[in-house]
């Protein structure tokens, strides 16, 4: 049965280390991999990108599968349009967000309520500045703007990570709804910032926070609504 602490007001982050999860459990993860995944991961030919996704598939099973008291190699794992996960049969008693950027993963869970998490790290060459005036509000690339140089990608990534967040949450896409997701306003409930589309395209508000993340990365978790969610963010190590 679910456990009693994944409800619609808490949310647990466990962040993965997926190079160190392979290094020392790898083979022993994998056998949790469904068979499309396997599948999945044969058409990857870098060998460490195919090594990080299958860690991370296998370790979020893993953890799932303690939430849900079944067996990770069990649930089954499906995605909706635009690759929002769930787990069929237990959509309405969890929901979950995975991320996984370079080495690292984060894993999301909470009870019957849409969550979204996203992580990510600045890329060599790019334009800060240019690509939040060319995909941000006013308000937000003002905001990248202001920043000093050195600080200018963290303000950018900030910002879009939370935009991703809320794309996943709400189970649309980037480049369809999500950058028009306003996340740039005041601080509400439990440190949350309010998020919204002013288009009107996704309804709804949404609590969007930023999560800590390992050096040079940055992350933010989106949930429905504006209650308050006591959130804590845990390492997952391989049992």
């Amino acid at each position: 049965m679910l456990s009693a602490v994944v409800r619609a007001d808490t949310v647990h982050v466990w962040q993965l280390d997926l190079d160190a999860a392979t290094a020392r459990a790898g083979s022993r993860l994998r056998a949790a991999l469904s068979e499309e995944e396997r599948s999945r991961s044969v058409r990857i030919t870098d060998p460490v990108l195919r090594s990080r996704f299958e860690t991370a598939r296998a370790a979020a099973r893993r953890v799932l599968g303690r939430y849900l008291a079944e067996d990770a190699a069990r649930l089954i794992w499906r995605t909706g349009r635009w690759g929002k996960p769930y787990i069929a049969g237990h959509e309405s008693a969890l929901r979950f967000s995975l991320s996984h950027s370079g080495g690292v993963a984060l894993l999301a869970v909470t009870g019957p309520r849409d969550i979204g998490v996203d992580l990510d790290r600045p890329r060599e060459g790019r334009d800060f500045l240019a690509l939040s005036r060319r995909f941000f509000t006013a308000d937000e690339s003002a905001l990248v703007a202001a920043a000093p140089a050195a600080d200018r990608a963290g303000v950018f990534l900030s910002m879009w990570t939370r935009k991703e967040a809320c794309t996943k949450a709400a189970g649309t896409h980037m480049l369809g709804r999500g950058l028009g997701f306003s996340v740039s306003g005041a601080p509400g409930a439990s440190g949350a910032v309010r998020a919204y589309d002013p288009s009107g395209g996704v309804a709804g508000d949404w609590a969007v926070r930023d999560v800590p993340a390992p050096p040079g990365y940055r992350a933010a978790l989106a949930l429905h609504g504006t209650a308050p969610a006591h959130m804590t963010v845990r390492q997952w190590e391989p049992q």
